[in-house]
């Protein structure tokens, strides 16, 4: 297999250690480093992180947009413009590539299958990780969200994937919706280009599969070791910011809107029931138990109290966010009045 050159494109803000972790394993690769060109889009660190990415060779552009590093015009849809590569790498600053042939292994499907649109991989759990952050090792970094994302899918076993050696594939449709994040997304550029480029991941894989293009292949050995986590109140904390930062933002920019109901003909009574199945606690439970026994991955029995956390992190967040924007139409109204 001739293998192309690959662009992999990483956001980083004040990350200094874990950018360094991140391309110190791109660095190992047996990849060709003459193949590899590694993009950081910088929001002006100032804890070094931008010295530690030129030191190990990355082309590193700045940009003064901060926070969510998602969506038309922010920072991961810039940097995929500028990239060089036939194929390109979106993975997030606190990955680490686990296996050395980690590159080829993502690369191999999209060169060597035409049917196949982009290429994800899965997550390592590391024993030596906190217990939660095994647990998202799992089912992704969203458990509210399991029902409608590939990762827990594929770990509960309700993903009918097909073997084809080396990778499983599988189609991904507007129908059957399932998200993908976007710290291991693998396409060929002229695959984004066919859809006017990289905006966020959730929008990027509905865009594919309303043209058909959701195909995709998961690598059977190959890993991210994802830090996404260091425990329960980080957990809470990021989850907790995330909703504010979703029920605060117009969604009038997005291709899937999760209030638009998205998830097939009954979207929005799904969402409702799967917000009240997390509620009742005892479905999430009964999956707890089924797993550990399945697996003995000690992880799987704090997924009830994770997904009700979850769900009433957003609720909460939704609510002060809503009371806020209200408290705020009525001051302008007032203020309207008066003048």
């Amino acid at each position: 297999m001739k293998l192309p050159k690959v662009s992999i494109v990483i956001c980083t803000l004040n990350c200094r250690e874990y950018t360094r972790r991140c391309l110190t394993s791109i660095r190992e690769q047996d990849y060709p480093q003459n193949l590899v060109e590694i993009i950081i889009v910088d929001s002006y660190s100032t804890d070094g992180t931008i010295e530690v990415a030129r030191e190990l060779g990355a082309k590193v552009i700045l940009t003064k947009i901060r926070g969510y590093m998602e969506g038309k015009g922010m920072p991961k849809s810039l940097g995929c413009s500028k990239a060089k590569g036939d194929i390109i790498i979106t993975i997030d600053s606190d990955n680490k590539l686990v296996e050395k042939d980690w590159i080829k292994k993502m690369v191999f499907p999209l060169m060597n299958d035409k049917s196949v649109n982009f290429v994800i991989a899965r997550m390592a759990v590391v024993k030596s990780d906190s217990l939660v952050n095994q647990y998202l090792s799992l089912v992704g970094t969203d458990p509210f969200a399991i029902y409608a994302s590939l990762d827990p899918q594929i770990s509960l076993g309700n993903i009918p994937l097909k073997d084809n050696g080396n990778y499983y594939t599988y189609k991904i449709t507007p129908e059957n919706f399932y998200i993908c994040g976007g710290y291991y997304l693998t396409f060929r550029k002229s695959t984004l280009k066919s859809i006017g480029g990289y905006t966020r991941d959730v929008d990027v894989i509905y865009t594919l599969a309303k043209k058909g293009m959701a195909n995709l292949a998961i690598p059977k050995d190959a890993h991210l070791h994802h830090l996404i986590t260091t425990g329960l109140a980080d957990f809470i904390k990021k989850k907790y910011k995330w909703g504010k930062y979703y029920f605060s933002h117009s969604q009038d920019d997005r291709v899937f809107k999760w209030s638009g109901g998205l998830f097939g003909k009954f979207g929005r009574i799904r969402f409702f029931r799967e917000v009240i199945k997390s509620l009742i606690f005892l479905p999430a439970l009964l999956i707890s138990i089924k797993m550990w026994m399945k697996s003995r991955k000690s992880a799987w029995l704090i997924h009830a109290p994770l997904v009700w956390l979850t769900t009433m992190v957003y609720i909460v967040s939704f609510i002060e966010t809503y009371s806020r924007t209200s408290h705020k139409i009525l001051d302008e109204k007032k203020s309207t009045s008066q003048s």
